[in-house]
């Protein structure tokens, strides 16, 4: 499936500090695409700890563009934003 617009899109981030995951996981919907990046408006973010919720944030409305990484092995095309801020998103 290639990007639309419309569609409805999630973003992670994350990395082990310990034996723990520090994790942080927006929602948003896509609402431009051009050959190599799409344009993302993203609406509500969740950080995490572990299991434990450090941070919601909800009714966001920052436009963030990712930039085409690759095509993964089962055939999903991986997007990063600029200087992997806002995470990567598999389409």
């Amino acid at each position: 499936m290639k990007a639309q617009v419309g569609m409805k899109v999630k973003a992670y981030t994350g990395s082990c500090i310990g034996i723990l995951i520090q994790s942080t996981e927006w929602n948003g919907e896509i609402i431009k695409v051009n050959a190599k990046s799409i344009r993302v408006r993203l609406t509500e973010s969740t950080s995490k700890f572990g299991k434990k919720v450090t941070n919601h944030r909800e009714n966001m409305g920052t436009e963030v563009t990712y930039r085409f990484s690759k095509t993964l092995s089962d055939g999903h095309d991986w997007y990063r934003s600029e200087a992997n801020l806002y995470g990567g998103v598999e389409i």
